[in-house]
């Protein structure tokens, strides 16, 4: 089994969106942590450049103890995870991981063997597709991987949202990271 973790020393800390105070979160910021569509769509229509998927790294490893708990299953257990960067032009705004049981993986397999397919353009095409929570995390620089700890220049932390999501009874997790870079224009 493989280690799936490119972004992170240290697991995000989720607190569900109602509990947490928008007002702390920067003003361009909160529409993008709150958007119930695809974010994929979202990126495409707000920018002008080209957008493209980078996978950084996908295959069977223990979940964050987060969001193994979210899925109902023992930390222990594998599951499939994929991380990539939603770039534009380029230039990485956005770095996602997916979070999908075995289970899940085995009865939405179209999910499983996207490559450099947004997952965005795939899931929101189910007419049943639901959003069962959304969390919110505020990640310091220090949680980071040196590589994005480059990417944010000089903020001291990172936003990001976790979906927990339903396709016909099957429960899976995309969590999404904004880079300053996104927000800040």
């Amino acid at each position: 089994m493989s280690h799936i973790n490119n972004f992170f020393v240290k697991e995000p800390v989720w607190r569900e969106v109602n509990r947490c105070s928008l007002s702390a979160i920067p003003p361009g910021l909160v529409s993008w942590l709150l958007e119930p569509n695809s974010l994929t769509q979202r990126l495409k229509n707000s920018f002008s450049a080209p957008f493209s998927v980078r996978l950084e790294g996908q295959g069977l490893a223990k979940p964050f103890l987060a969001d193994a708990r979210q899925l109902k299953q023992r930390h222990q257990c594998h599951a499939l995870i994929r991380e990539v960067r939603l770039e534009v032009g380029e230039k990485p705004l956005v770095f996602a991981r997916s979070t999908l049981s075995q289970k899940t993986a085995h009865a939405l397999n179209e999910l499983t063997h996207l490559g450099n397919k947004p997952l965005g353009e795939v899931i929101f095409a189910y007419p049943n597709l639901q959003r069962l929570s959304l969390d919110i995390a505020k990640i310091n620089v220090n949680q980071l991987k040196q590589g994005i700890r480059e990417s944010i220049a000089e903020q001291g932390f990172i936003w990001g949202r976790r979906n927990t999501y339903q396709i016909n009874q099957h429960v899976f997790i995309v969590s999404e990271f904004f880079l300053p870079a996104m927000y800040q224009q």
